[in-house]
């Protein structure tokens, strides 16, 4: 074997934390994870050469060559010998994996190995800890505890915070946030006009007793909880699904404690006397798609169900990978075969079928149910949870029809015990808010945080596992956690904690002088392109065309023709697009029609998920497709028409206040000179190309169902029209800033 004869020379000119100990959950666990864990992992299946490196005995043992790792002798360490080896024979990882060992990653190793090779267990597993929010030199700065633990490490790096963001840009920001709508001009002046210290607490009071509140907060659940309109699969046919995202509005509204929301939506079927509200909470357990094809094997798809409800707990509630298990060992994480089918035990007792067929297509697959409604004749069926006693086996390969060892309900093993819980569901909801459970709080409230500031404290929101990215900052993290639980899972509070604190009320402009695109040291506000329904809210608020209905079915806003009609599906089971009328043309975002196989075009451009499957991020991109859908789609176009009007009618003289009053309507703050100039030109070169074509300026015109103000010149409203279309697609307008 070839390798290097001496560690010394390596060792003493790379860079490394030589100021510091090696922390093996921060330093060496994620090397070995991403290195070596699929070939020297728990997976026995996968495993070679017989060494495991996840478990230390193990790894002292070692494999094939012997002990893998001789503590406090890097030179005598097979491992060590593998990884600086010249030989590509020898070389770990090998070349094939493509995944070689960066200089640094040797020396931590090394290192590693010689101060003994300590393990330790991972950060997520670990009990959450009640940190004391530290002590901090600019004691003036912080507003919530939230801050001493930001402050604290940016001043351990000699590094300052930005300055706050203007009083406008402030308001802006938490009202998009907390309501997925711009403020109006009368919640703006009174908010400019208070100059009391308490005048962000009252505004955030004001907002999360709102409606608007509670559907900006359903929008991101329905998202976790993989809600649509429409079955998925082949056919993906309609189905009635609205009862259950109504409830889950009513639960925001009132704020229902979190504890609570969870434990209805996993197991309300099962708490003693439910009723009928609780019943409907467990639709989130159905919001899976449904095939209704015909001849398919009604227990192989009753298992598909029965994974997806137990991939989305896993993802949603302990930030796990659980489905990496369906056929073998998790690779990275200490979760065996064995151990996800005790957890999907928990899911494999619902009554449901899988293979509805006729009958059930007509009932939009919804036994069991319940119905809503006091009429009989025309009560809606809601898809509900119920239980049917059933004996689970781990599936060898994931395979149906390939029953292996039984299991019972059970959770993974290295959270806390699943003893003394009823063996269901409801037992299951019982140990996630347990006190020792220490992943649902941290991943609650960092999906929280995500919602606030773009991007979670950890940064992998679905992937708390080994191969998921550390917290930014973990003391705030587990802050967050154990206060969280102590309000009696108040989410007014914990979001209270956050958005009042000056970490969020920072200035968002780019810090060029620190090299921190992402903003994971939180030394400037957030920053971050809308979300796709706040987009498109935001333009039908500013014009005055929103209908603030709140809760009921669905509806279908202006789509472009052939989207639905390009599916494949025989016209027996065909569905068609027929646009909505009159105020639900224009209610808000999150009650537009949600088909997977064809979610709205312009939801899906501004990246919003088909939620085929839980998701507890959206991807943020910047493609040319977006800008045409705001330049070109008939909502915007008519919500830049309404817009028009609506500051023609309030300044009817001056174009340039119109302008101005344009601006702060959906920007929230007063048009710079500049701005002005390049806008009042835009104006006087549309109003001539009318003049000398009425004809294009009725064409504009006309784009939309809402009446056109008969008192409103028409060629000057065109005109106006196309100055508010240039502000409703400026970046500013789609950034929350």
């Amino acid at each position: 074997m070839k390798w290097l004869p001496s560690l010394l020379a390596l060792t003493f000119w790379l860079p490394c934390r030589a100021a510091e100990s090696l922390d093996f959950g921060r330093d060496v666990r994620p090397i070995l994870s991403d290195r070596c864990f699929a070939c020297h992992g728990q997976d026995s299946n996968k495993r070679e050469g017989g060494l495991r490196l996840d478990q230390r005995d193990a790894a002292l043992k070692g494999g094939d060559s012997g002990p893998a790792i001789i503590p406090g002798d890097p030179d005598a360490s097979e491992i060590i010998k593998r990884i600086l080896s010249e030989d590509r024979t020898e070389l770990m990882p090998p070349p094939k994996a493509k995944k070689p060992i960066t200089a640094e990653q040797k020396d931590i190793l090394i290192r590693w190995v010689k101060e003994g090779a300590v393990y330790t267990n991972h950060w997520s597993f670990e009990p959450v800890k009640n940190h004391t929010p530290p002590q901090v030199a600019a004691k003036d700065w912080p507003r919530t505890p939230v801050d001493n633990f930001v402050l604290a490490a940016l001043e351990a790096k000699k590094i300052q915070p930005a300055p706050a963001a203007d009083r406008a840009a402030f308001l802006r920001r938490v009202t998009l946030d907390l309501t997925g709508l711009p403020p109006t001009p009368e919640e703006t002046k009174a908010f400019l006009e208070d100059s009391a210290a308490d005048a962000p607490a009252k505004v955030v009071d004001r907002l999360l007793k709102s409606s608007d509140y509670a559907e900006r907060m359903t929008a991101v659940w329905l998202d976790n909880a993989r809600y649509a309109d429409s079955n998925g699969y082949q056919f993906d046919n309609r189905r009635t699904m609205w009862p259950w995202r109504d409830w889950v509005i009513e639960a925001f509204r009132s704020n229902m404690p979190y504890d609570r929301f969870v434990t209805e939506q996993l197991a309300g079927d099962l708490m003693e006397n439910p009723t009928q509200q609780q019943l409907i909470a467990t639709g989130f357990n159905r919001n899976h798609g449904y095939s209704i094809e015909g001849g398919i094997n009604d227990e192989e798809y009753r298992v598909m169900y029965a994974n997806d409800k137990t991939a989305t707990a896993g993802t949603l509630f302990l930030g796990l990978t659980m489905d990496c298990c369906r056929c073998h060992d998790h690779k990275y994480d200490p979760v065996s075969i064995q151990e996800y089918y005790s957890f999907y035990a928990f899911f494999n007792t619902s009554a449901e079928v899988g293979a509805p067929g006729e009958k059930g297509r007509k009932e939009m697959a919804s036994a069991p149910f319940v119905k809503v409604g006091n009429d009989p004749a025309t009560a809606t069926r809601a898809m509900i949870m119920a239980e049917k006693p059933r004996e689970t086996f781990v599936l060898q390969k994931g395979l149906f029809d390939q029953p292996g060892e039984k299991v019972e309900p059970r959770t993974p093993r290295m959270l806390p015990p699943f003893e003394g819980y009823p063996q269901n569901r409801l037992g299951l909801a019982k140990w996630l808010i347990a006190p020792e459970n220490p992943l649902f709080a941290r991943v609650t409230v960092n999906r929280i945080w995500q919602q606030f500031f773009g991007m979670g404290l950890v940064k992998t929101a679905d992937n708390f596992g080994l191969q998921g990215e550390m917290p930014s900052h973990p003391e705030l993290l587990d802050w967050l956690a154990e206060d969280f639980r102590k309000s009696g899972w108040d989410m007014h509070h914990l979001i209270r904690n956050i958005v009042l604190s000056a970490t969020y009320r920072q200035d968002s402009r780019f810090r060029t002088e620190l090299d921190d695109a992402e903003n994971r040291l939180l030394a400037r506000g957030p920053s971050f392109r809308l979300p796709a329904e706040t987009i498109r809210d935001q333009a039908l608020a500013a014009s005055g065309l929103l209908t603030r209905k709140v809760g009921g079915p669905s509806v279908m806003p202006h789509q472009p023709p052939g989207v639905w009609e390009d599916l494949s599906a025989p016209p027996s089971h065909a569905e068609t697009y027929q646009a909505s009328s009159g105020p639900d043309l224009y209610r808000k975002s999150l009650y537009t029609y949600w088909r997977r196989a064809a979610i709205h075009p312009a939801m899906a451009v501004f990246d919003a998920p088909n939620r085929e499957i839980c998701s507890v991020e959206r991807s943020n991109t910047n493609t040319p497709l977006q800008a045409l859908v705001t330049l070109n789609d008939p909502t915007y176009l008519e919500a830049a028409r309404k817009l028009a009007e609506r500051v023609m009618k309030q300044e009817s003289v001056d174009p340039e206040k119109q302008t101005a009053l344009a601006v702060r309507l959906v920007l929230v703050r007063s048009a710079e000179a500049k701005e002005l100039t390049v806008l009042k030109e835009i104006y006087q070169e549309r109003l001539a190309q009318y003049q000398a074509d009425p004809s294009a300026a009725e064409k504009l015109l006309a784009i939309g169902t809402s009446a056109i103000d008969a008192t409103l010149d028409r060629i000057r409203l065109a005109a106006m029209t196309d100055v508010c279309h240039v502000i409703l697609n400026l970046s500013e307008t789609v950034t929350r800033k």
